[in-house]
């Protein structure tokens, strides 16, 4: 429910913020004595705002694992339903989405966040808000 602390709580296991008494533990390891890397590591995080870059859909779901083959991405991207609108687009993979993706919907931009997310693998992925415009 809105206003119910899932922003804060992803905030906190991401370390973003540090808790004032008790503590976050992943895996039964405190959050606070895990390398900082490590932990990010451990986390793919999805936002309600969505930070896009002015490039291709290919290479905005490839941030998620820099390393990644075109096969990978367009897996990602069907597990966050991202090819449907993708086969739309004039050039498909290599349409360029525009600065902050004003090439897309909201959701159409939450979705590629996902796609990243799925992309990077990790462990955990924490969702803040991120399906809000879907």
């Amino acid at each position: 429910p809105s206003g119910g602390g899932k922003t804060t709580v992803s905030r906190l296991a991401a370390r973003f913020w540090d808790v004032g008494r008790g503590s976050i533990k992943v895996g039964g390891m405190d959050v606070s004595k895990i390398d900082p890397e490590t932990l990010m590591s451990l986390y793919s995080i999805v936002f309600q705002d969505v930070t896009l870059f002015d490039n291709t859909v290919m290479e905005n779901i490839r941030i998620g694992k820099k390393d990644a083959s075109d096969e990978e991405v367009m897996a990602a991207a069907r597990l966050a339903n991202v090819a449907e609108f993708v086969e739309k687009l004039p050039d498909k993979w290599n349409s360029n989405i525009g600065e902050n993706g004003c090439e897309l919907s909201g959701g159409e931009r939450q979705r590629i966040s996902i796609a990243r997310a799925f992309l990077k693998d990790a462990p955990i992925i924490l969702l803040d808000e991120a399906t809000a415009s879907l």
